[in-house]
């Protein structure tokens, strides 16, 4: 067989998340010129807690402006609800011991998120890609285009179309263009010393021309509300006197202290804010959903939590203005003082312009039509646009790790990408799946169980030097969610094997194993440490590289004394 001879592309990644951060990875160890474009000060994405919260506390205005809007959803004290070992990328495993003092600060296997942005930023600093990253900087608008910065029409993306190919047949090229913030999250201007790249404006915007963009922004920003047909009285001119806001501008119990707050939505979020909310003195907590992680729960009328004052509800179905609820099945109750929405986010690409934004134009939360495995428009812009991270239920750093390599090697030429109507045929079996099981199309990036057959595929299309994840990632995803359903109040806290009895007590075995050997691989974890240098942590190998960088650049001076 003839080998392969890969090409080099230049590659704008959109965020320097989770997602970001492996793609840039794994794009940059295929060859790829990679520069990562981040809004923030610092990498980590939504994992990045930031105690501010927008004035539109409901996220309704879709149209206000940039620096208005808060990326983070993060609560003050969140814990993962996934364990510790699962979460970790194949190859740098997210333990204590292994990232060391320098990042770590919370041994427990679900911890807390300030724990999880130590371990991104570990995983930066190892692999150097801090370097690759442009802070401060905020995407205003990404375009496609032929070489000679013609626009790639909408007709130009059909299907059927050469892939990578325009109109005229001409590889396609983005357009991107930026905008450097101050430090405050507020657009820069040439006074503040930035510097203008090609812009007439008082901001300082430039246009940069790449090979391809990859989109990892995240989908964890942009609140999500129940229709308003199916809960009456929850938009204006609804006029329910108390306090509305959506999870994502929640970050502690505090200012709800005495008060009956309803909390709608019971998956993570609102199972985890109704008990901050009994643990930080709310007078009753009253939980609303249409499904229960446990169905017997729906049942259920005895009152739980910490103060024993959560009750559950069916779903919310008017406010009033007298300040009480509806519910299904016609129950009314209140006064209620507050309303959290946590019901979910939206997929966002306001930076997209053009045939981008069509091929990936979002309808009922489903992005694209929807995209070829959640990663691609089929047709002329793949692979030059590719989005990391979309799927939802499931557990992300992995997944994201196996995405970014398959992108990867599409943009290379090591896996060639398939044909147009390959790809629609793909996507018509996804579909005709969904309609089996029943499924909306708000449902289309949600994998669940899925994942798993999703993320082996993944694997075996990127070649035969990328193994698949092992079985034990499945087996403790399996045992945590027994857990969280036998064991809603403490799951965090309880034993993985009390769920999954034997075969999860092995997998454990089997994690713990899987983490020494990738130390090992690392160089870490050992006396002999990464070439020689004695380090037994990501800390101590950090600390020892720059000692090392300190001597060099002191090199040249102390000769030239």
């Amino acid at each position: 067989m003839a080998s392969v001879v890969k090409r080099s592309r230049r590659v704008a990644v959109i965020g320097a998340g989770a997602a970001g951060l492996v793609a840039a990875r794994e794009l940059r160890s295929e060859g790829h010129m990679v520069t990562i474009l981040e809004q923030s000060g610092g990498v980590g994405g939504v994992w990045r807690f930031d105690a501010r919260t927008e004035a539109d506390a409901l996220g309704l205005d879709e149209q206000r402006p940039p620096e208005a809007r808060v990326h983070s959803s993060m609560y003050k004290l969140l814990r993962t609800n996934l364990p510790r070992e699962i979460m970790s990328y194949s190859d740098f495993p997210f333990d204590a011991a292994v990232l060391g003092p320098r990042y770590s600060s919370d041994s427990r296997r679900f911890c807390g998120h300030q724990e999880v942005l130590g371990y991104l930023d570990a995983f930066a600093d190892y692999y150097q890609l801090k370097p690759l990253v442009r802070y401060h900087t905020r995407v205003v608008a990404v375009e496609p285009s032929t070489p000679g910065n013609g626009a790639v029409g909408a007709a130009a993306a059909g299907a059927g179309a050469t892939p990578g190919a325009g109109a005229a047949g001409a590889e396609v090229q983005w357009s991107v263009t930026s905008e450097r913030l101050a430090s405050n999250g507020q657009a820069s201007t040439s006074a503040d010393g930035g510097g203008s790249k090609g812009s007439n404006s008082s901001h300082t915007q430039g246009r940069e021309v790449y090979d391809a963009v990859v989109v990892c922004n995240g989908h964890y920003a942009e609140p999500r509300l129940p229709d308003p047909s199916q809960v009456r009285g929850i938009l204006p001119p609804g006029l329910f006197p108390g306090q509305q806001l959506h999870s994502h501008n929640y970050r502690e119990p505090a200012q709800w202290a005495g008060k009956t707050v309803l909390v709608v939505g019971a998956s993570n979020s609102g199972e985890d804010v109704s008990r901050e909310l009994s643990e930080g003195g709310a007078a009753r907590v009253l939980l609303a959903a249409r499904s229960w992680k446990n169905e017997a729960w729906g049942a259920d009328a005895a009152p739980y939590g910490p103060h024993n004052n959560i009750y559950r509800y069916p779903m919310v179905t008017e406010l009033h203005s007298d300040g009480s609820a509806s519910f299904e099945g016609g129950r009314r109750e209140g006064p209620i003082d507050a309303v959290i929405w946590c019901t979910g986010y939206k997929y966002s690409f306001p930076f997209l312009r053009g045939a981008a934004a069509d091929v990936a134009a979002v309808s009922d939360n489903c992005v694209g039509s929807p995209l070829w495995l959640h990663m691609m428009p089929p047709g002329p812009l793949a692979p030059g646009l590719s989005f990391i991270g979309l799927p939802w239920k499931i557990v992300p750093f992995p997944q994201m790790e196996l995405q970014s390599k398959l992108v990867a090697r599409l943009l290379s030429g090591r896996v060639p990408l398939p044909g147009a109507d390959h790809m629609q045929a793909d996507i018509r079996a996804h579909l005709q799946a969904m309609k089996e099981q029943g499924l909306p199309t708000r449902y289309a990036h949600m994998q669940g169980m899925d994942q798993f057959a999703y993320n082996d595929m993944l694997a075996a299309m990127c070649g035969p030097e990328v193994a698949p994840l092992p079985a034990w990632r499945e087996v403790l995803y399996r045992a945590t969610s027994a857990l969280k359903r036998s064991r809603p109040e403490d799951y965090r806290d309880g034993d993985i094997s009390e769920a999954g009895g034997p075969e999860a007590a092995r997998a454990v075995e089997e994690a713990e194993a899987d983490i020494r050997g990738q130390a090992a691989r690392l160089g870490l974890g050992s006396e002999e440490g990464q070439a020689g240098s004695g380090a037994h942590s990501v800390s101590e190998w950090v600390e020892r590289q720059a000692a090392v960088g300190a001597a060099a650049a002191a090199a040249p001076a102390a000769a030239a004394r």
